[in-house]
């Protein structure tokens, strides 16, 4: 992976906008987002990440999370949201 961003602690709905904005002017590259430091994931974080896997997807880009903190995996199990569809591989519900 070429470039790495960095999710914010509290990755809410204030949060997500700017990610978007960061995953956009990255797009196009290789990129790993490091989300070891997420302490609160909410919805909208989460269709962030969706998104921005997705449009790496077509573009046949690699698009990885890494590192995904409990908080950020629990978050995922609560909304149905496999971790796959956000970048993380393997999925943590299939390794486990």
């Amino acid at each position: 992976m070429d470039d790495k961003l960095l999710l914010p602690a509290r990755f809410d709905s204030a949060a997500a906008q700017t990610v978007t904005e960061n995953l956009m002017v990255r797009r196009g590259r290789p990129l790993t987002v490091d989300a070891g430091q997420v302490a609160f994931a909410g919805a909208l974080g989460l269709q962030a990440l969706i998104a921005a896997r997705r449009q790496w997807a077509q573009s046949d880009i690699a698009f990885e999370v890494s590192e995904p903190s409990d908080a950020l995996l629990d978050a995922c199990r609560a909304l149905g949201v496999a971790g796959s569809e956000i970048g993380i591989s393997p999925d943590p519900e299939v390794a486990a």
